[in-house]
């Protein structure tokens, strides 16, 4: 399978085996409490703290957000 083999990947490479899909659900704006339910993550803190990080996109698009928020 395509995630077994990202996973040895990941091992091999010593990186965290991350989901793609959350992700991709993330970058595209999904709620986190969505994502984190959906990976069966015991709270929201596991998943922030697992995965926000991992994208320039959502850390440009927060501040986009925020630009946004203030200029009005």
């Amino acid at each position: 399978m395509v995630r077994d083999y990202f996973k040895e990947i990941c091992k091999r490479a010593e990186l965290p085996v991350l989901s793609p899909n959350a992700v991709h659900l993330l970058e595209a704006g999904a709620n986190i409490k969505y994502v984190s339910e959906r990976l069966g993550h015991a709270s929201v803190k596991v998943t922030a703290d697992t995965y926000l990080h991992v994208t320039k996109k959502i850390e440009d698009d927060a501040l986009a957000l925020y630009e946004r928020y203030v200029q009005n």
